[in-house]
C-alpha cells in the first residue's frame, strides 16, 4: 500500500489529523504526526507492506513495520495523547 492511501485510511480509520510526514533529516523513513505532534511511530517512506519483511529496512537495517503493527502504535500512542491532553487542555494547544 502506498503510504499516502495509509495515511489516508489512518485519517478515516482514527482521526483526521494524523499525517505522515518523511524525516526531512533521513528520507528512509516517515512519522507519524497527530497535528504537528510528532506520535513517536516511525512507518516507512514509500510503501508500506501487509506483512513484515526481514529484507524491507530502513537505513540502520531494521525491518519497516507493517500495516497492523503500524496502526497499534498508532492507536496507543493517539490515546496516550489524547488523554494528556483532556488533563492539561494547554498542553499542546498551539499543535493540535
Amino acid at each position: 500500500m502506498k503510504i499516502k492511501d495509509f495515511e489516508k485510511k489512518i485519517q478515516d480509520k482514527f482521526d483526521k489529523t494524523l499525517t505522515i510526514k518523511t524525516n526531512p533529516n533521513a528520507k528512509d523513513i516517515a512519522g507519524v504526526y497527530w497535528g504537528e505532534i510528532y506520535l513517536g511511530v516511525s512507518v516507512p517512506p514509500v510503501e508500506i507492506r501487509e506483512e513484515i519483511d526481514v529484507n524491507y529496512i530502513d537505513g540502520i537495517g531494521q525491518p519497516y513495520k507493517n500495516i497492523k503493527l503500524a496502526e497499534d502504535f498508532i492507536v496507543g500512542k493517539l490515546e496516550k495523547y489524547k488523554k494528556v491532553m483532556e488533563e492539561d487542555p494547554d498542553l499542546f494547544k498551539d499543535n493540535v
